[in-house]
């Protein structure tokens, strides 16, 4: 009997030597938690090198923002002398010169078009609105009792 009572206070032992196991596990888990929430704030990393993230801000803003194109303007004389060594034949037209229609008299006649065009579409406009008005279909105006003029 000496031996089962033994074996019950191995087991006890057993017993309090998981539970305080389970307990440093945890406070072990809470421990790894907290620093990986630490190590994933930027700020954290900001505020112990502030020259560092700096120089790492300007890096990868050079790399993202794209170059200015170079813009080369050639003079006369050096197109012409690339023409003449890649062979190739430019045909200009400057005898004939751009025809001007109407001149100062045709733009007036547009304008005025444009005028008595747009007086014609806002007659008529207001006749058929009048004209809906009139036969009963007229569209309330979303107040209480209210009809759209």
């Amino acid at each position: 009997m000496a031996d089962a009572g033994g074996g019950q206070s191995d087991a006890q032992a057993i017993q309090n030597q998981m539970r305080d196991l389970r307990a440093d596990l945890r406070e072990d888990v809470h421990e790894v938690v907290a620093s990986a929430h630490q190590m994933t704030d930027i700020a954290n990393y900001v505020r112990a090198y502030p020259l560092l993230c700096v120089g790492a801000a300007l890096a990868a803003g050079y790399l993202v923002v794209p170059q200015r194109p170079v813009v080369v303007r050639p003079d006369a004389e050096a197109l012409v002398e690339l023409a003449k060594k890649h062979q190739l034949v430019v045909k200009t037209n400057e005898g004939a010169a751009p025809k001007r229609r109407g001149g100062l008299l045709g733009q007036l006649l547009s304008l005025a078009a444009a005028t008595i065009l747009q007086g014609g579409l806002k007659i008529a406009t207001q006749q058929l609105a009048e004209t809906f008005a009139h036969n009963g279909h007229a569209h309330s105006n979303g107040r209480a009792g209210g009809v759209a003029p």
